[in-house]
């Protein structure tokens, strides 16, 4: 799927969720979240060939396979707190979009901490050599 049919399946389901939502709130929210899951496949898709291409620079760089893996965790975290962040939001519960987000910052951060502790051995044998 590329962008401009993800555009229109966007609009399409934001002009039927305010027609829907005059009868029906409940079932607006729905179609909103099902809407931003059927956006999320697609954007997965879309991501494939530059994760593998990453993979592969990585290889070839000789870095540890740890990092773009440390990456690649951290922006599906992004990806999939903003999603729910905003379906939340989208509801009219900002108090759990807030605290969505605060966990996701939350698991960013554990998932960044092998690179962390790598790059801290780093400078220490660095300053060691000196």
């Amino acid at each position: 799927m590329d962008i401009t049919s993800i555009a229109g399946l966007g609009i399409l389901s934001a002009v039927l969720c305010m027609i829907v939502r005059r009868f029906k709130p409940d079932a607006a929210i729905g179609i909103s979240i099902a809407c931003g899951v059927l956006i999320m496949m697609a954007v997965m898709d879309m991501l494939a060939p530059s994760i593998s291409a990453i993979t592969e620079l990585t290889s070839a760089a000789g870095l540890d396979n740890g990092y773009a893996q440390a990456l690649m965790k951290a922006l599906a975290v992004c990806y999939i707190t903003q999603l729910a962040s905003d379906s939340c939001r989208d509801a009219g519960e900002s108090a759990i979009a807030s605290k969505i987000e605060l966990a996701g910052k939350a698991a960013i951060v554990a998932i960044s901490l092998p690179v962390f502790a790598s790059l801290a051995e780093l400078v220490t044998d660095l300053i060691n050599v000196i």
